[in-house]
């Protein structure tokens, strides 16, 4: 028998493992996962969707170069163009920014395969993608971070990092439903409180492992680690990541 066989169960005719479900990746939980001051550090940066360009002074302060595109005329970008079609030539920047833009991306294959033609070998392409957030101004492809592994392993590129659980699915909604009461606080208590649940649950899971599997300690905690790490993900609102272009 397979001693870290699954504790989530697929219902189809495969039994998926935890390692099945999860990115291999680094997994940051209620955590930052990069610092985009040190990214763009003395780098070319393409902000992709960059709207009034809030990243623009944090990377010119660092001494980077900052380049905007945004498809509507009245923004702070300096070149007109879409997140599918990128009129910049190949292999000319060290950093692509896509914050908050993927889910209003309607051909999120094609937005991959631009920003992997525009960076350098290296390079890195970081941001945020919505996963559990409802629909929300014109949004097509609200991402897993398996898509993302997936969008970026077919286009030259790995999924390095992802980050979420910081909010939920759960408590994202709740503010939505109730907007424009105040629900920051209420919202910052129910996201604790569903990460407090996801760690009990992790606990029984590691006891699980421990007496009704026979793993041994160090085994069972890295797989309830990880289960509980996939939960999180799973319910995550949204997720910062960090790909990097493959140098060969």
């Amino acid at each position: 028998m397979n001693k870290t066989a699954p504790i989530l169960k697929s219902k189809g005719v495969r039994r998926l493992t935890l390692r099945d479900q999860a990115p291999a990746c680094r997994i940051v939980i209620n955590g930052s996962l990069y610092d985009l001051a040190n990214i763009c550090s003395g780098k070319r940066v393409i902000d992709i969707g960059c709207g009034y360009g809030r990243n623009r002074q944090l990377i010119e302060t660092v001494g980077g170069e900052w380049v905007g595109v945004e498809p509507f005329e009245g923004g702070a970008h300096t070149i007109i163009g879409t997140a599918e079609d990128l009129p910049l030539n190949t292999g000319t920047f060290d950093v692509a920014i896509m914050d908050a833009v993927l889910e209003h991306v309607p051909n999120v294959e094609k937005a991959f395969s631009e920003v992997s033609r525009v960076l350098r070998p290296g390079g890195l392409f970081v941001g945020y993608v919505a996963f559990m957030e409802c629909f929300h101004e014109i949004s097509y492809c609200h991402l897993s971070f398996k898509a993302m592994e997936n969008y970026a392993a077919v286009n030259g590129m790995s999924l390095l990092g992802i980050a979420g659980g910081e909010s939920f699915g759960f408590d994202y909604n709740f503010g939505v439903v109730f907007y424009p009461l105040p629900t920051k606080l209420l919202r910052w208590l129910i996201a604790r409180g569903v990460r407090g649940l996801l760690r009990i649950k992790a606990a029984i899971a590691y006891c699980g492992l421990r007496f009704s599997r026979r793993l041994g300690h160090c085994n069972a905690l890295e797989m309830a680690r990880l289960y509980y790490q996939l939960e999180c993900l799973r319910q995550s609102c949204g997720f910062s990541f960090i790909i990097e272009k493959s140098t060969s």
